[in-house]
């Protein structure tokens, strides 16, 4: 591993406490895991992956990433909110009625999930602010 990855995967873990902390949900265990995406809450084992592809962000690459964690996160604040076992029960619910043809104009059981469709709103009226602040910390 050259120094400048790992300076910069360094960074991206100060950046994820960050996140963590400050939407706390700090208490979230979080692991590196070989994934195609930048990251999945797994509700059922309460553990934010992280996509050990991703070790060091190119500039192209940070927004994505920004949006990815901070709308797993909301996965993470609702899961603590409501309890993990009740949280997935509304998400699958919601899934459930959409793939039996219950929801009017709706076709995808996560795309057009309530809950999905919060977090991506989340995550993405959220990144810029993090950008900006991660920018000044020279976190990226």
């Amino acid at each position: 591993m050259i120094l400048s990855e790992f300076i910069k995967e360094t960074d991206k873990n100060q950046m994820i406490k960050d996140l963590l902390k400050h939407y706390k949900v700090e208490s979230v265990k979080w692991k590196y895991k070989s994934m195609k995406d930048y990251a999945h809450f797994n509700v059922d084992k309460g553990i934010l992956e992280l996509s050990s592809r991703y070790k060091k962000l190119k500039d192209s690459q940070v927004k994505g990433f920004l949006i990815t964690m901070i709308h797993e996160i909301r996965h993470a604040m609702d899961s603590k909110k409501y309890g993990w076992r009740k949280f997935k029960e509304m998400w699958e619910y919601e899934a459930n009625m959409i793939s039996q043809g219950n929801v009017r104009g709706k076709t995808e059981p996560y795309g057009d999930n309530p809950y999905e469709i919060e977090a991506e709103e989340f995550g993405q009226k959220n990144w810029k602010q993090w950008y900006n602040k991660f920018k000044k910390q020279n976190l990226i």
